[in-house]
């Protein structure tokens, strides 16, 4: 049986965190507000860009990043801003505001954050990364969401074999996330254990918070993809390497030739930037809360 062992990095990881948490430090995403969040249903953002023009639908089950891109395009965020990360058969991104007015050889995308973040809402079961999916960008996969970059996937088909082997990623890194919120209580003593070489009970610790941890994930259910997921990757395509990890919080449902248009361009730089540049002229939300006609 494969012996998990706790990480002294993990663990000073999650003290920095306990201690940002009780600093109330800056990296949180501004409060939900009430008009969005009580709104309980699916908001539409339309993109206007040199290309053409696509409109993403927001899923009302995730509300904290539906909000974020709902409160982006009415500040004006996204306009001006040029796309990023081109790959064929893959994905097409945006959110780097140091991309508007970028000098022609000037590498964009590259790191634009601020230290926003927003809360997980990873849900692999519901919203994984087929064709036409909207992610939020993330530097520490599967916790947390940065506020500014997104990525939509355009995606090849995918050999359905291979999904089983994701599955297990998948409930791998679910195991770790409920040992590390278990271990977290434990940061201090750990630490002081290791400073002094007390080996013997970081091991009997590290027993108990495995069988803690087996424990609890027999009381879940374990990820399997549906077979509506596996037709949609296996016949339309997607991303599935990336399901897991990151935020799916909406889909495109119209203009996706101009996305795909845009991933077909040839891309230059470290971080794939179209040539020729393309451009979000406008991103505006639709506010009269009809739904557009999906393709």
């Amino acid at each position: 049986m494969k012996k998990y062992i706790i990480g002294i990095p993990l663990v000073l990881a999650l003290l920095m965190a306990t201690n940002c948490k009780n600093n109330q430090g800056n990296a949180v995403v501004e409060e939900v507000d009430a008009d969005t969040i009580i709104l309980d249903a699916d908001q539409y953002v339309r993109f206007e860009t040199t290309k053409g023009n696509f409109t993403i639908k927001l899923y009302r089950e995730t509300p904290l990043h539906r909000h974020n891109m709902v409160r982006l395009a009415r500040k004006g965020f996204y306009d001006d801003q040029l796309f990023f990360g081109i790959k064929k058969g893959y994905k097409v991104q945006c959110g780097d505001v140091k991309s508007k007015n970028a000098k022609p050889t000037q590498e964009i995308g590259i790191d634009d954050e601020d230290g926003d973040t927003i809360a997980s809402e990873v849900n692999p079961w519901k919203f994984y990364h087929k064709r036409g999916a909207v992610g939020q960008a993330s530097t520490v996969q599967f916790k947390y969401s940065t506020s500014q970059q997104f990525y939509i996937i355009t995606g090849s088909k995918v050999k359905t074999n291979t999904l089983p082997a994701q599955e297990k990623v998948i409930n791998k890194r679910y195991r770790q996330a409920v040992k590390d919120s278990i271990t977290q209580p434990h940061a201090k003593d750990i630490l002081t254990w290791q400073k002094y070489g007390e080996k013997k009970k970081i091991s009997k610790l590290n027993d108990q918070l495995n069988d803690q941890a087996d424990a609890i994930m027999k009381t879940r259910k374990a990820f399997e993809y549906s077979q509506e997921q596996i037709k949609q990757y296996g016949e339309i395509g997607g991303a599935p390497n990336l399901d897991g990890l990151y935020t799916i919080f909406g889909e495109v449902i119209e203009g996706m030739d101009v996305v795909e248009a845009i991933s077909l361009l040839p891309a230059t730089g470290k971080n794939g930037r179209p040539n020729p540049d393309v451009k979000i002229i406008k991103a505006y939300v639709l506010e009269d809360g009809a739904a557009p006609a999906q393709e």
